[in-house]
């Protein structure tokens, strides 16, 4: 985990107007086009992968910021390997 992926949440205050948090995070990006299904089951393109400690509250109305730009969330998955537990996700 050698990236910095910032994660912006978007709530609604009590008054109604969105306010955006952020918060920075470790995580490694993998370039690389691929099909994905998002939430609905649509089939899309995805540009990159993120896999980021899985320890880190992420849901599809969140935005991740890195190369300069804000991406959307297409899916997230929790996933495990020998010892370790994290989270991969793939966004435009």
């Amino acid at each position: 985990m050698v990236d910095t992926v910032i994660i912006k949440t978007i709530t609604i205050d009590e008054w109604g107007e969105p306010t955006e948090t952020e918060s920075t995070v470790k995580g490694r990006i993998d370039y690389k086009t691929r099909m994905v299904r998002n939430e609905k089951g649509e089939q899309v393109v995805s540009s990159a992968r993120i896999m980021i400690d899985s320890k880190v509250s992420i849901t599809h109305q969140d935005k991740l910021y890195f190369d300069t730009r804000d991406h959307a969330i297409l899916n997230i998955n929790k996933k495990k390997d020998f010892s370790n537990q994290y989270i991969e996700v793939d966004v435009t």
